[in-house]
């Protein structure tokens, strides 16, 4: 397991060096794209999860509150580990009431973070765009708080 957690540890690293240097462009569920450059100034949390995942479930209401109570300075993106169809993902996001926004996880291989095995993880980036911390676990606001300070 610590092998796992330091290989992968070591590829999001690796991956997410150039992230800050250009522009990345994501999509969402509508496919339209997300600009990392354009939420320049805003901590940005992208949060793996699945439906089957228990600690991915509960960490959702506080994903929520989290998100209404820091939208001028915090973007959370919901990405879902199993990647299902785009309708699937549309019922999924409805059947849990996420309320902040949901990426394409096909989209994400310019991020590189496909070596991703465990869930629920949370990816952080800092207001310049670049990977701040790696969350592993289910979150609390606190959590989400203390993430931005560390």
């Amino acid at each position: 397991m610590k092998k796992l957690f330091v290989y992968l540890s070591l590829v999001v690293c690796l991956g997410l060096h150039a992230v800050g240097q250009a522009d990345v462009v994501l999509k969402d569920l509508k496919g339209d794209p997300v600009s990392l450059e354009s939420l320049s100034g805003k901590w940005v949390f992208i949060n793996y999860w699945a439906s089957w995942c228990g600690p991915c479930v509960d960490e959702i209401a506080e994903l929520n509150k989290f998100y209404h109570v820091n939208q001028e300075s915090v973007e959370v993106f919901a990405v879902n580990f199993d990647a299902p169809s785009v309708i699937q993902q549309q019922h999924l996001v409805r059947q849990f009431d996420i309320q902040y926004p949901s990426l394409n996880p096909k989209s994400l291989s310019a991020l590189h973070l496909e070596a991703i095995s465990v869930v629920p993880v949370t990816f952080v980036f800092d207001p310049e765009g670049h990977l701040h911390t790696t969350l592993y676990g289910g979150q609390t606001r606190r959590s989400l708080q203390i993430a931005m300070k560390a």
